[in-house]
């Protein structure tokens, strides 16, 4: 909350600071102070980067095994597939799933 009204107050006196009877120039400099300020404090609030990294490395593991299961799939005959095999490899999905949740819950709450 402390944030929020901080972004606020910063935003809204820099643009009673640019409606006075300023040149077009000087007005159009504080308003995009004013975005600047909205957008600093915005970003480290959704922590692009760092869900970013997360989504990157979630991506190369669930590419990781498709790329395992369809090797599994392609090179074992059909009467041979073991069951066993399929549900670890969903247990490795559900797993990257659950890092995932995990690790981006902890970055917010460090927030």
């Amino acid at each position: 909350m402390v944030r929020l009204t901080t972004l606020v107050l910063s935003a809204v006196s820099t643009i009673i600071l640019g409606l006075q009877n300023l040149d077009p120039w000087t007005g159009t400099a504080f308003a995009l102070v004013a975005v600047v300020t909205v957008v600093s404090a915005l970003e480290p609030f959704f922590a692009w980067r760092s869900l970013w990294v997360l989504m990157e490395e979630a991506s190369h593991r669930f590419h990781r095994l498709e790329d395992d299961l369809g090797y599994y799939i392609a090179s074992t005959p059909a009467e041979e597939v073991e069951e066993e095999r399929i549900r670890e490899m969903f247990v490795r999905y559900q797993e990257i799933w659950d890092s995932l949740s995990s690790r981006w819950m902890q970055l917010r709450d460090n927030d």
